[in-house]
């Protein structure tokens, strides 16, 4: 029979960070354990052997511990805590030190989400941390019983396997909260099939491997995607696939189905990873899948204590109630949040989580207490069906504008304003007054009824009011995405030259001029858009002619020859001076004096970075960059611009 006392508990300390030590050493020398301590102090207790600092904590991940102490004193990282509490097996105390007041304390980890370089008070978090630990921490120490002659229960798991043996489908996917036994079952799922595994983390199988085949060949993702040349086994084994950039992962499937080789992802769609929720919205409405569930827990009981604390802590699950009713305009309101709002901010965070294939714990933490932060909200009949998040930017001092357009320096925040300085070259961008929008969503049943157009319209609205010059959006390029911000009246003023890793799109970013600067500001901008495209369209997989007219006028201008200073001198990057670049070499193609052999070969001739640094026997890219940069000055010596 099961310990009724075998729920793991938390255990709360409040007070001076010497005082708390000392009492942990009693507590550490009664109650044998791991005690795993996340901090981020070094002088800590002689009795605390093992501890990492909280941004160290993904390297804990698939292992067991007995005890835990996580040190929040100094700062409260939500994400370490979710990953933390998922290690500890049942009858285990998580031991949570917290400041003596909050009167005057600062978190210094707002310094990982809020835009500013000194840390500042978290009121909101505050409030929602001491709302749950009076629901669920205990402030006696619980009675610590052994467990070597506890079994766990672990049938469903054993019918899930046998489920997945018996699976005749392609693509197959297992999904469950930590603690659900999955790494568990796939170990044991290769003593039964010829499998390879990957995984974002190998350091995070360590479960699985315990309860693997011996031999099992484990291969990193970027490794698997060019292994098209190898025999591929009966199944592929993709772990936390989740945490895996859907790029990768889609080249990943796309190979394993085509070797003929069935396949197995995991992942936890809860907690820390943020992305796990994507998962489903993005990859899954693409692939049939054969989905299995584990929600019966074995690391811990049912009904565990320290897991539904967590769960309403990192405000685990979604918001379930949306009933669809008719839309009439007169009942939908479009307003602001209080700040103070918690109940409002955390509706909203469940909403994007469902909505937003990006919604993380740094979300939520930032809703509730980052500083020039807006929350919207949309409600129909007292129902939030819609949200956004807005963030205020530029107004910054000229120096430090300087310093971004050299790229000397790159502060926290104001993405689309520095981004505008760093990469499309408009130092205006950052001096003006603007709005970004962050997030934004509707709930499915309410989507194509222009309430996100006309949430939009109020956010214009709300930033003329107070004197801004434009607003701001930064998205991954779809067609649906870039047709949405069109019709809500942005201009298309920047494309990333990469794509991201996370979404596998473009970057884009659009603004919608307020004030005359404004206008003037996103002029200028369409302007060298529309002349670096000629060249971007070479590098940058994209319908350039449907989003923009091209403009063929490529004689240097004054513009080019301050971009090719700032490359020559300065630390601008090569991808933000490529188009000056590209006409510095097509307009010099037949100049003896300076012949700039390396920047031709890669601009004008598309031989690749690889291939000029085995040509010319270079260390590396950085050497090539850097004689590419000594070409461009030798070019500026002997040429003297007329319009300099």
């Amino acid at each position: 029979m099961l310990n009724p006392n075998s729920t793991r508990k938390l255990w709360v300390l409040q007070g001076c960070r010497t005082q708390l030590l000392n009492q942990i050493n009693a507590i550490i020398n009664q109650y044998p354990g791991d005690w795993i301590t996340v901090t981020m102090q070094s002088d800590l207790s002689d009795s605390i052997h093992h501890y990492i600092n909280p941004n160290q904590t993904k390297s804990l991940l698939g292992q067991e511990f007995k005890h835990a102490i996580f040190d929040a004193t100094d700062g409260f990282n939500l994400d370490a805590f979710a990953m933390l509490a998922g290690t500890l097996i049942k009858n285990s105390v998580l031991i949570l030190l917290l400041p003596e007041s909050y009167s005057n304390w600062l978190d210094q980890d707002s310094l990982r989400w809020n835009e500013s370089i000194t840390p500042i008070m978290v009121p909101n978090f505050i409030r929602h941390l001491q709302q749950t630990l009076l629901e669920f921490a205990h402030v006696d120490m619980p009675i610590i019983q052994s467990l070597d002659n506890q079994d766990s229960d672990v049938t469903q798991q054993q019918i899930v396997l046998t489920q997945l043996l018996q699976s005749d489908s392609s693509l197959n996917i297992l999904i469950a909260k930590r603690g659900r036994g999955k790494s568990a079952l796939t170990g044991l799922f290769t003593h039964h099939r010829r499998c390879w595994v990957t995984a974002p983390n190998k350091n995070a199988l360590v479960t699985f491997f315990q309860f693997a085949e011996a031999d099992i060949s484990f291969y990193a993702p970027d490794q698997l995607t060019v292994m098209d040349d190898h025999q591929f086994p009966d199944w592929i084994i993709i772990d936390e696939a989740a945490m895996i950039p859907l790029p990768m992962l889609e080249k990943i499937l796309q190979l394993a189905l085509s070797k003929q080789s069935k396949i197995l992802l995991t992942t936890t769609v809860e907690g820390y990873e943020g992305t796990g929720q994507g998962f489903l919205l993005k990859l899954l409405k693409t692939q049939f899948t054969k989905k299995f569930y584990l929600d019966k827990p074995i690391r811990w009981q049912d009904n565990d204590d320290l897991e539904r604390l967590t769960d309403k802590l990192l405000l685990n699950g979604v918001s379930t109630n949306y009933i669809k009713s008719e839309i009439d305009e007169h009942t939908i309101s479009y307003s602001i949040t209080e700040r103070h709002d918690i109940d409002a901010l955390k509706s909203i965070f469940y909403l994007l989580k469902m909505a937003h294939y990006q919604t993380t714990l740094v979300d939520l933490r930032r809703l509730f207490d980052a500083e020039n932060l807006s929350a919207w909200q949309v409600n129909h009949n007292e129902q939030l069906i819609a949200a956004a998040v807005t963030i205020n930017e530029g107004n910054l001092p000229n120096k430090l504008i300087d310093d971004v357009w050299r790229g000397i320096r790159r502060p926290k925040g104001n993405l689309v304003a520095q981004s505008l300085v760093a990469h499309a070259g408009e130092k205006l961008a950052a001096k003006l007054k603007s709005v970004r929008i962050n997030r934004i969503a509707v709930i499915e049943p309410y989507r194509r009824q222009k309430i996100a157009r006309h949430l939009v319209q109020h956010i214009y609205q709300h930033a003329t009011i107070n004197d801004n010059d434009f607003i701001s959006v930064s998205f991954a390029y779809s067609e649906a995405n870039y047709r949405f911000w069109l019709a809500c009246g942005f201009v298309l003023v920047h494309i990333a030259s990469h794509k991201q890793a996370n979404s596998g799109s473009y970057s884009m970013m659009a603004i919608k001029p307020i004030t005359q600067q404004g206008h003037l500001l996103t002029q200028r901008l369409v302007q060298r858009l529309q002349r670096n495209a000629y060249w971007l369209a070479s590098i940058i997989d994209l319908p350039f002619n449907q989003l923009l007219t091209i403009d063929d006028q490529q004689n240097l201008s004054l513009d080019d020859y301050q971009v090719l200073q700032g490359f020559c001198d300065y630390h601008r990057p090569f991808e933000a001076c490529y188009a000056s670049l590209c006409r510095l070499a097509n307009t010099n193609v037949n100049h003896s004096k300076t012949p700039m052999p390396l920047l031709k070969a890669l601009v004008l001739h598309k031989i690749s970075e690889s291939e000029l640094i085995k040509q010319y026997q270079l260390t590396g890219r950085n050497q090539l960059i850097k004689s590419i940069k000594h070409e461009v000055k030798s070019w500026f010596m002997n040429n003297q611009p007329d319009c300099m």
